[in-house]
């Protein structure tokens, strides 16, 4: 009965203090309830109840996650937890996907706001920056962006999907740029000749241009502007001159002594005016004041057999006697009362016994026909080591040039023409002609990514510094990207009289399992004596066993051809086959500016083994 009595007296006790059975099942629930995450699909307004007309308490921003709970949408409103409280939203605006943005880029200027109206500026945006635009978020014509982690709203006619491509150009001459598509519009200032400008893909509209110039967007006349980069060519100052701001004397801009070497844009004479660079700075004077001839002295040639004196007396001793059409060094300024000052060793030649441009013989007997054509009517024919008449001289480098002969007038292949009537050896002096075989229009072989015309330009130039380092005067047929024929490179050899003349060239073969590095001479020149192909098979040896150790490319051997650059030179002369750019092995060489390096300094090792030989 006693403990009857306590079991009551305890349940009684615990229903006087507010026990409730489903007490503790009830709050697991409550612990366990699941929640989803959602988004606003806009600024969403929350509420204290399912309906406006409760309390308001704020606004969610778009894009932030929304706590929904699992089963409390009812008449469209959602029971949220936000900030750790309960509150209830419009559940259709609201997403269960996250938000989604896709890469976009300005069109111009603009500005965020922080709603879909210009009330409330938020951040300014730069043209052509890169943002985010949220998918699917274009209401009355206004966007969602993202733009260095801040969102707002602006229009989406500000955007694009494109990013902007500029394209490099060059100003052909100093040229103003402005604030719109005409000369009417604020002019902001000039941009100076060949300074690189970006040009908008696609913004030539009537002949304008936009450009995008220190950072901000101009306007320009589009025919005053080239794609191509500007060429300058090494020439000399023959004489004291200013350079100028522009093509006149009122800008003066800097001094150049003469004599000092000047960069000169190619196609840039206008009235008389050249764009010439001296020292890094860029101006204009006038053409007549520089040349392509080194300072100190001109090439002259001889117009018969004569005398060079040890003073400027007929009655001074004979130093020396030389041939016609030999090439002679004159000092710039040298000639004065009728005699012409020697550059190279000295002495004196009378000025009458020499002229400014070279003779030229039929190398064997030659047909001339009536305009220049292997089919076209034969006129004459000119016997092997006849002076041939040179009508046009400016034809002398192409495949036909214009002559005279006994009072007819034809053409004649320039190929066959020569400057020796007879073979004569040329001393073994230290000036040394590189020839990078191609250029210009001319790629030579392609092949593996590479331009025969490049690599040999590359590698020339730097085997012209190698050797210039041992002490040796060389010279390069070309410096630039250009264009020379045959012809031209041997007769500017023989303008030099230079001891040895090496030709660059790449190999190619349609088995790109060919490979290997080969050095030819001549054996057939008709213009090399004897000695002169027997010590040019000797240079081309020297060399060939320098690449080998070097480059450790197989061995095709030193041969002998009738390649025009050697077997119609005056001097010794070998054609270097570095590789084959057909074979990958070979041409990775090249790719890189170690392999050029190693490639260059064999060559100049192997042109000094040559000199020290001989010596």
């Amino acid at each position: 009965m006693k403990k009857v009595f306590v079991s009551l007296l305890a349940v009684l006790l615990l229903i006087s203090v507010g026990f409730n059975p489903n007490a503790s099942f009830m709050q697991k629930a409550e612990a366990t309830a699941v929640y989803f995450d959602y988004y606003a699909k806009e600024p969403v307004s929350f509420y204290g109840g399912r309906s406006t007309a409760t309390k308001r308490y704020g606004s969610i921003a778009e894009d932030a996650i929304v706590k929904v709970k699992k089963g409390s949408v009812i008449n469209g409103w959602s029971e949220i937890s936000y900030k750790g409280r309960a509150y209830y939203v419009q559940h259709d605006k609201l997403s269960n996907r996250a938000p989604v943005y896709f890469t976009y880029y300005a069109v111009k200027d603009f500005t965020l706001y922080n709603e879909r109206h210009t009330g409330t500026p938020k951040v300014k945006v730069p043209k052509d920056a890169v943002v985010k635009v949220k998918q699917g978020s274009v209401i009355n014509g206004w966007s969602r962006i993202e733009y260095n982690g801040i969102k707002g709203y602006a229009p989406y006619s500000n955007i694009t999907k494109e990013a902007a491509v500029y394209f490099d150009y060059y100003p052909k001459e100093p040229i103003s740029y402005y604030a719109g598509r005409g000369t009417n519009t604020k002019r902001y200032g000039s941009i100076a000749e060949d300074t690189p400008i970006k040009v908008r893909k696609g913004s030539v509209i009537n002949g304008w241009s936009e450009i995008l110039y220190r950072g901000n967007d101009y306007y320009v006349q589009h025919d005053k502007l080239s794609n191509k980069p500007p060429v300058y060519f090494t020439y000399y100052a023959i004489q004291n001159f200013t350079l100028y701001n522009e093509r006149h004397t009122g800008t003066p801009k800097l001094s150049v002594p003469s004599g000092a070497v000047v960069k000169v844009k190619q196609g840039s004479v206008i009235n008389g005016w050249s764009r010439i660079e001296y020292n890094g700075v860029k101006g204009y004077a006038p053409y007549s004041y520089i040349s392509s001839q080194k300072p100190g002295y001109f090439v002259y040639y001889a117009n018969k057999k004569t005398n060079i004196y040890t003073s400027a007396s007929t009655s001074s001793s004979v130093k020396k006697v030389i041939s016609k059409n030999e090439p002679i060094k004159i000092v710039k300024g040298g000639i004065n009362n009728g005699w012409a000052t020697i550059a190279d060793g000295g002495g004196f030649v009378l000025s009458s016994d020499i002229v400014n441009k070279a003779f030229y013989y039929a190398r064997e007997s030659l047909a001339m026909r009536e305009y220049g054509n292997i089919n076209a009517k034969q006129l004459a024919t000119i016997p092997k080591g006849t002076e041939v008449d040179i009508i046009n001289r400016d034809q002398l480098y192409e495949d036909w040039v214009r002559v005279r002969y006994n009072g007819k007038i034809g053409y004649v292949s320039s190929n066959y023409l020569t400057l020796e009537l007879v073979a004569k050896e040329t001393p073994l002096n230290k000036t040394i002609v590189i020839d990078p075989g191609h250029g210009g229009h001319d790629p030579g072989a392609v092949g593996n990514g590479l331009q025969e015309k490049d690599v040999t330009l590359s590698v020339g130039k730097i085997v012209a510094e190698k050797l210039k380092q041992m002490g040796y005067d060389v010279h390069m047929t070309r410096t630039e990207d250009i264009f020379l024929a045959l012809n031209e490179r041997t007769d500017f050899a023989y303008s030099l009289s230079p001891g040895a003349f090496v030709s660059l060239h790449m190999n190619s073969f349609s088995d790109s399992n060919v490979n290997g590095t080969e050095t030819y001479s001549s054996g057939e020149g008709t213009s090399l004596t004897e000695k002169e192909k027997e010590e040019s098979a000797k240079l081309a040896s020297f060399i060939q066993e320098r690449l080998l150790d070097a480059i450790d490319t197989n061995d095709r051997g030193t041969k002998e051809a009738e390649f025009y650059v050697i077997d119609k030179n005056y001097t010794r002369s070998v054609l270097v086959e570095m590789g084959f750019i057909s074979n990958p092995d070979d041409a990775n060489i090249f790719k890189t500016e170690s392999g050029k390096d190693k490639t260059a300094t064999a060559i100049a090792q192997g042109i000094n083994d040559f000199y020290n030989w001989k010596n």
